[in-house]
């Protein structure tokens, strides 16, 4: 191979991305599904690859390979070039040139590379074997749920794919209607989900075939009878042998999903085709179409595939934060899950029986009434080039207002139809929030059974809460959709709840809050960042609380009231004329004869206008078994309807993300989540945003991220113009990027309706502003809301969450010593160098003398940690040398001078002498609601609510333009 083409693979480099592994392994002990994967995976031949551990660690890598005596640097590279060959690899090479320039450039750079052989390792036997059958799995989640699979073992089955036997089970199985696994189980109250799915197409030599069932509390607890209802549904499928014309139905709509298919990404299509194209039974001129387009009907290869899902060829798993009558005591090697093994007992292995009344209930779907009968598209008799940027609003009233925009640009037969309905009872307060969440998973529970041969027919509703909106939607082939839209609609006007489903989906809903808790601490910050802007906002505590106050009647007249004064926005988009559109919005009052509101009556949410002033909250970490910390720092720019703001932060993050993530990531090694970009708020700022979730304390990363900025500051006055002007084209053609899809667009379009503001030329106000900017725009921009020695309005936020073995300081703590004393206290704490207080730190910082050499510093700090925590040695020895020399026992008593204790003394010792510099940006005395200020000037968020009542909040923006609709009515 062409030495320029071989990576180097330093040393230093590997143990980077050896740390790198690592981190990301361990933001993953807290997920449920790699928990699953792993143990099913690890439940099989130990011998198969299938069955091994896909991750990765510190322990598996370099652990494994000094424990058998290997140099994993050496193993790498052994890897590298048994592996990484042309034989066995592909290259996806994707650009806007011809396929020729292309094909040229990848020969002129990639023909040195040497053909050797195929070194895939080739495995002749199936990882779940008669040993591995058969077997009752229970596990326990992290999160509350409640899970069943079963798994059963299939010989490859890469050939017969072009039949599509899998598309057809897969669908029956997975049917919602009466009938179905589901229906039954719904209905006997055991489940709220079930789903198949093959692996045919994914493993050399082997498949596997997985049913998954989303269960109910009551449906672990008779996990036997649900298992009988799957069995006895195959059984039912097995004698009735295939159905072509159910076949055809799928087939039909395979070919118009094929044929009017959106355009996707340009890599990830690409990327997915290479993989696809492993496939050695599927011709070249048939990937694109192989996962839509069925080859033939072949009842034997369905009925053979049908015979593989039999009682004795599968295992079943079992998963729950608790068993009741299981213990489980086995703990899996690397996410140390606990779980049980056990023998299926014989009836759930041979002859599985359901009841006779169950056995009944179960059938095969009737015809799809839902399929398209027109697949024609309706062209505007004038085509606009390029095409029109707006829809046009055909009427605005006190009940409705109503916009449309015709298909110009894509031609398929797709439309969308949305409706954002705005009432004050959807989320006023905690109760009605979680009242409108649950209405929407009981509603969408209900339709999705009554609907789901829509959805088999490429026809979607959604309806669910947001933005103190209830959203509903259709989606799909646009023949159908108003008249979906119209059932849709009838269900959710006439809704009654059903006493079993209202316990079942409180019981949902109350998991799925209390869950949040389990969610990784960037995630759980970005929620709180969201609750300390908005108002009105909801906390976990307060949604734990308000649930214990749900009743059904009180869900019954919420329902009620939601739709007794409410305003509803509506776009209808795609393959439709106007005609269409107002008929639909017709219908759309008919159905839910809405009462006249004023839009101003409804109150709108608000963003919090927070005033000058540096700010930090810590927020409780939940989970006391996650590893990881995380910051959130944020600095708050320019207004949302200030494109030139706008714009330039655009430019600004798309310049920091990269140093900032080589320089915390890549060398730092601060987290495996570092993250720096922009977020705005509705209504309110736009912010400048750095983010790191890792093992390191949030002190210390606060404090590097605290040094990059005022690092970045230089770079950013080191840029010529020439490597300024080279930003700015990539950014305006990824504004300008052309849509993909009449969803893009619609996505596009409904997001501005929403907002109120209709700013539907957006993106050539911002190319505008683009075109004009320099680079002393950016500086000025950074000196104005980023750099705190020069930002007269400087503002910012920053969110800390600690793992539960990251020492954190007291609000005394906090309001006595500078930020950079507790970063290095922390980074101390966190090495487990104990012998020292924080004010000993103090102490020492104040005393040390700057000029000194940071090798002597850290000697000077060994000495001081001696004294404190070996007393007895220091007596006997005077020097630190003599203590290394006497071989006695002084943990802590070196520090490299190239560790993050030696980085946090640093910056300790160059600050100690700073004046508070943010003292005098908050004009307000926090101090009289007992918030702790630092030395620095950095208020301490203890009360989040209470701080935000201190707080004025941004009006609701002006509309870009006057809203003139076209038909002029009252009412």
């Amino acid at each position: 191979m062409h030495s320029s083409l071989l990576p180097l693979f330093n040393t230093d480099c590997i143990d980077c991305k050896l740390k790198a592994v690592d981190l990301e392994y361990k933001g993953n002990l807290q997920l449920d599904y790699r928990h699953t994967y792993q143990l099913v995976a690890g439940a099989t031949n130990s011998v198969h690859p299938y069955s091994w551990f896909t991750t990765g660690n510190t322990e598996t890598l370099k652990g494994a390979s000094e424990e058998l005596g290997l140099d994993l640097h050496e193993e790498l590279i052994k890897f590298y070039h048994k592996y990484y060959l042309p034989d066995i690899m592909r290259l996806v090479v994707v650009g806007s040139h011809s396929l020729d320039v292309l094909s040229e450039w990848v020969t002129s750079k990639f023909s040195d590379i040497e053909s050797k052989e195929n070194t895939r390792p080739v495995v002749d036997f199936h990882p779940i074997g008669k040993a591995e059958l058969g077997k009752l799995v229970h596990y326990k989640t992290v999160r509350e749920m409640y899970e069943l699979k079963l798994q059963f073992a299939l010989p490859e089955l890469k050939s017969v794919n072009s039949a599509k036997p899998f598309a057809y089970i897969n669908a029956l199985l997975g049917h919602k209607e009466p009938g179905s696994i589901y229906s039954v189980l719904r209905e006997n109250g055991w489940a709220t989900a079930i789903s198949g799915y093959s692996s045919s197409t994914f493993y050399d030599g082997f498949s596997t075939y997985d049913i998954s069932v989303t269960a109910t509390p009551e449906g672990l607890e008779n996990y036997e009878a649900v298992v009988s209802v799957i069995f006895g549904y195959i059984k039912m499928l097995v004698e009735s042998g295939p159905q072509e014309w159910y076949f055809k139905e799928l087939s039909l709509v395979s070919k118009a999903r094929f044929a009017f298919k959106d355009k996707e990404d340009a890599m990830s299509y690409a990327l997915r085709l290479s993989g696809e194209g492993r496939n050695q039974y599927v011709s070249p001129r048939n990937i694109l179409s192989q996962n839509y387009l069925s080859s033939r009907y072949d009842a034997d290869i369905i009925s053979k595939c049908l015979g593989y899902l039999n009682p004795g060829n599968y295992r079943l798993f079992i998963g729950a934060q608790e068993h009741k009558t299981v213990e489980c005591k086995l703990e899996e090697k690397y996410y140390g899950v606990l779980y049980n093994v056990a023998e299926l007992p014989s009836h759930m292995t041979s002859n599985v029986k359901c009841s006779p009344s169950i056995a009944k209930m179960l059938h095969l779907p009737g015809r799809n009434i839902y399929l398209p009968d027109s697949l024609s598209v309706t062209k505007p008799a004038t085509i606009a080039d390029p095409p029109a940027l707006e829809p046009v609003l055909l009427r605005k009233n006190d009940k409705i207002e109503v916009w449309f925009k015709q298909d110009d640009q894509f031609f398929t037969p797709h439309g969308r139809i949305g409706l954002a309905i705005s009432s004050e009872y959807v989320d006023n307060s905690p109760l009605n929030h979680l009242l409108s969440t649950l209405l929407c998973k009981l509603v969408s529970a209900e339709l999705q059974e009554q609907l789901f041969s829509a959805s088999m027919a490429n026809s979607y509703f959604y309806m669910s809460p947001g933005g103190g909106l209830i959203n509903v939607g259709v989606s799909g082939f646009s023949n159908g959709l108003p008249n979906l839209l119209k059932t849709a609609l009838q269900k959710i006007k006439t809704f009654n709840v059903d006493t079993q489903q209202f316990s079942i989906y409180l019981a949902e809903v109350e998991r799925m809050i209390q869950s949040q808790r389990q969610n990784g601490p960037t995630s759980q910050l970005f929620r709180q960042l969201d609750n300390l802007h908005m108002v009105p906002a909801f906390d976990q505590d307060m949604l734990e609380e308000e649930l214990k106050g749900i009743t059904l009647d009180g869900l019954q007249k919420h329902t009620e009231l939601l739709f007794s004064k409410a305003h509803v926005k509506m776009l209808v988009s795609g393959n439709y004329n106007q005609s269409v559109a107002l008929d639909t919005s017709n219908q759309v009052l008919d159905l839910l004869q809405l009462q006249p509101v004023s839009r101003s009556s409804i109150n709108a949410r608000r963003i919090l206008d927070i005033e000058p002033g540096y700010y930090v909250q810590n927020v409780p970490i939940s989970d006391q078994k996650c590893l990881n910390s995380a910051v959130i720092n944020t600095f708050y720019c320019g207004s949302v309807d200030n494109t030139r703001d706008v714009v330039t932060l655009r430019v600004l993050e798309n310049l920091v993300h990269n140093s900032f993530f080589a320089q915390l990531r890549t060398s730092e090694q601060l987290g495996y989540t570092v993250w720096a970009g922009s977020d705005s708020y509705k209504n309110g700022r736009e912010a400048l945003i750095f983010i790191v979730e890792g093992e390191s304390n949030p002190a210390y990363v606060t404090q590097r991220i605290n040094q990059f900025i005022r690092q970045y500051r230089q770079k950013l006055q080191g840029l010529t113009v020439e490597e300024f002007e080279s930003s700015i084209p990539s950014l305006i053609s990824l504004k300008q990027e052309k849509l993909k899809s009449i969803n893009e667009e619609f996505g596009e379009l409904w997001a501005h309706i929403k907002s109120s503001k209709y700013n539907f030329d957006k993106v050539n106000k911002d190319v505008e502003h683009l075109k004009q900017l320099s680079k002393d725009d950016l500086l000025a921009f950074w000196d104005k809301y980023v750099n705190e020695d020069t930002a007269k309005g400087y503002t910012r936020l920053d969110l800390q969450m600690s793992s539960a073995k990251i020492w954190q300081p007291t609000a005394e703590e906090f309001e006595m010593y500078p930020s950079t004393v507790i970063a290095l206290y922390g980074s101390l704490r966190s090495e487990d160098h104990t012998g020292l207080s924080i004010a000993d730190i103090q102490s020492f910082v104040s005393s040390a003398d700057a000029s000194s050499s940071i090798e002597s510093l850290l000697t000077e700090l060994s000495e001081l940690y001696v004294t404190k925590q070996v007393p007895s040695v220091s007596s006997q020895v005077s020097e630190v040398a003599d203590i290394a020399a006497a071989n006695v026992e002084a943990p802590g008593i070196v520090f490299e001078s190239s560790s993050k204790i030696a980085t946090a003394l640093q910056m300790a010792i160059s600050s100690a002498d700073e004046a508070p510099k943010y003292a005098t940006l908050s004009k307000t005395n926090f101090a009289n609601i007992d918030m702790k200020q630092s030395p620095e000037g950095i208020w301490l968020i203890n009360d989040y609510k209470q701080f935000q009542h201190t707080q004025a909040l941004h009006g609701i923006s002006v509309p870009s333009r006057k809203l003139v609709p076209l038909i002029a009515e009252s009412g």
